[in-house]
């Protein structure tokens, strides 16, 4: 839900952007396809840019060694401490959540039901239906019913059909074979997903204004008078009620409609005012699609592909030292603040028989993928998740023993988890980054060294045993196919 929520800021931001300068450039022009066209094309690109990708190459500092950037190798993660935190309670991005949660429900079941509603007014109280050889199909009403058209049906009743019945049957027309039914269902489904977003309903606003326009314009191209014309639309203005889904015929603003008939075509260059959205487009691509970091790799000098990177570590990686700088600190602390990684080579599966075997390419495990496996929900998730689960052994808290571990594991093509691996970081108990450290609590005992060893296994066995039985992840993914990877988390124990 976070990652929709995110999704939803960003389509927002680019529907805005996009869509105020059209109420000062083109509102008033009479380019109603063009008009159309572009209102349609700013829901259209609001809702794609967010989930758009596009890759970063960032060079890393050469060496006589394979050099790959750190965050595309390690799951990167806050730091999460099993003990320390109270983890029922809601914090603000949850409630948050909830309110958007139910907010987009709500609107999801009003749009269906004026849906529905549409579908049943047609049916009841019809005295004849007729459809046509083009496919239209006509429903004659009795009382005042209003005349609207949906998809390719058209509701009129019966006195107009008697009386007007050629004006108002050419403007329905107009609404049906331009497919205007089609933008108000993509208006729907931005209006659902961006519910708070008054922009765009604004926006709303204005693609049913220009239908009401284009259909206004085909009527009288047709020989239709543009005064009888006018006085209809005036008398059908008080008349029924409109349907959110429908194209009316007495849709609102109809001084508007009439105003925009008198208007003088537009001089044909004003239609150059429409390129005001390539810089703007360009921009919320940049701002609002995710960027994919695709690191230049080099080997004694020279820059590889990633498929070579790929079939050099399969067989040929000996071990991974972190270098120095402040973007791997979040991971390892002050003794690794690399961003980058030295890969030498030797025997990968000598360093890596813990955590996998390669045996075939189908099962080769990726340290390094475009996409790199996520666990449902995202980082916030994975923490409130293992500060649920992951508690301390009744052991190890009898010794008041605190410290790290660093779980590997494989996130396997349906996103189950295996080869969990958890391994103690800096065991040696001295320094300020110690990870197993006696507390200085009253009443705790010292571990000796005869049961150091089978705390210790408990404690690892403890630990994998947790992260072994998460749910699903989202596996990773590799030029569009679904592929193993392995995963590394930092888990810190803590005492309160």
């Amino acid at each position: 839900m976070n990652e929709l929520i995110v999704y939803t800021l960003k389509s927002a931001f680019v529907l805005s952007l996009l869509y105020l300068p059209y109420t000062l450039m083109l509102r008033r022009e009479r380019f109603f396809r063009l008009n159309r066209m572009t209102l349609v094309g700013i829901l259209v690109t609001a809702l794609l840019i967010p989930i758009c990708r596009y890759k970063v190459s960032v060079p890393v500092e050469e060496s006589n060694s394979t050099i790959v950037q750190t965050q595309e190798l390690v799951y990167r993660t806050e730091t999460i401490i099993v003990g320390t935190e109270d983890s029922a309670h809601w914090d603000v991005w949850e409630w948050l959540t909830l309110i958007y949660a139910i907010g987009m429900g709500c609107m999801l079941c009003l749009r269906i039901y004026q849906l529905t509603q549409i579908r049943s007014v047609m049916r009841q109280g019809c005295l004849w239906q007729e459809k046509e050889d083009d496919g239209i199909t006509i429903y004659c009403h009795a009382g005042n019913e209003a005349p609207f058209s949906w998809m390719r049906d058209i509701v009129v009743n019966q006195h107009d059909y008697e009386t007007n019945s050629r004006e108002i049957l050419l403007h329905e027309r107009a609404h049906i074979q331009c497919h205007h039914s089609f933008d108000i269902l993509l208006l729907t489904l931005a209006e659902v997903l961006q519910w708070w977003n008054p922009m765009v309903y604004r926006l709303g606003n204005s693609l049913r204004n220009v239908h009401e326009y284009e259909a206004d314009d085909y009527v009288l191209r047709q020989g239709v008078s543009l005064n009888s014309y006018q006085q209809l639309l005036a008398r059908k203005a008080l008349a029924g009620t409109a349907y959110v889904f429908a194209n009316n015929f007495n849709r609102n603003h109809v001084v508007r409609r009439i105003e925009m008939m008198k208007r003088p075509d537009s001089s044909p260059w004003r239609r150059s005012k429409v390129l005001y959205i390539v810089p703007l487009l360009a921009f919320s691509l940049v701002i609002s699609a995710t960027p994919v970091i695709e690191p230049l790799l080099f080997l004694d000098g020279e820059e590889i592909s990633r498929e070579r990177m790929n079939q050099l570590t399969k067989d040929s990686i000996d071990h991974i030292d972190v270098l120095t700088s402040p973007s791997a600190t979040e991971i390892y602390g002050e003794r690794a603040k690399g961003g980058a990684v030295i890969i030498s080579s030797k025997s990968y599966k000598d360093a890596t028989a813990d955590v996998a075997e390669r045996h075939s390419d189908d099962n080769e495990v990726f340290l390094i993928a475009e996409e790199m496996p996520e666990f449902v929900g995202g980082k916030k998730a994975l923490k409130k998740y293992m500060q649920q689960h992951l508690n301390y052994p009744p052991e190890i808290s009898e010794y008041g023993l605190q410290g790290r571990f660093d779980v590997s594991f494989i996130v396997e093509m349906d996103g189950s988890i295996t080869n969990v691996v958890a391994k103690l970081i800096n065991q040696t108990g001295e320094g300020p980054d110690a990870v197993i450290r006696t507390s200085k609590h009253e009443g705790k005992t010292e571990p000796n060294a005869e049961n150091i060893g089978q705390i210790m296994q408990v404690w690892k066995s403890a630990t994998e045993q947790a992260v072994a039985q998460m749910p699903r992840w989202k596996p990773a993914r590799q030029q569009g196919r679904t592929v193993r990877a392995q995963v590394t988390i930092p888990l810190y124990y803590r005492l309160n």
